[in-house]
């Protein structure tokens, strides 16, 4: 049986603006306390835990338009630091407004 993700863990400095900023920027909403909150309105399990270093391997997170994507980044503090484009569509290297790595990607026409 292949493997597939079981539950993923972003860490971050401060959960209380993680969710705010998370929040708007992908629509999420979160259960939990303060040093680790459960997105509760995704099919995939994702969390936020507020330990140990923030940098994370890297995961993708499906956009419809990562133009639109990257201005809402930088609205809400964070940035995009690297951008690529590869047979499977676009892609950015990213940091929300602590400085917590996470990446976008816009699949190409008949991937994802």
């Amino acid at each position: 049986m292949p493997v597939e993700l079981g539950y993923f863990t972003l860490k971050v400095r401060d959960i209380g603006r993680a969710r705010q900023f998370y929040g708007a920027l992908f629509g999420w909403e979160f259960n939990g306390s303060p040093q680790g909150a459960h997105v509760k309105n995704t099919n995939l399990p994702i969390g936020l835990h507020a330990s140990g270093p923030v940098d994370v391997s890297f995961v993708y997170f499906r956009v419809q338009d990562i133009d639109t994507a990257a201005k809402q980044i930088a609205e809400l503090g964070g940035a995009v630091r690297e951008r690529s484009e590869s047979p499977s569509g676009l892609m950015a290297i990213c940091v929300d407004d602590q400085d917590t790595v996470f990446s976008l990607w816009q699949p190409a026409p008949g991937f994802g």
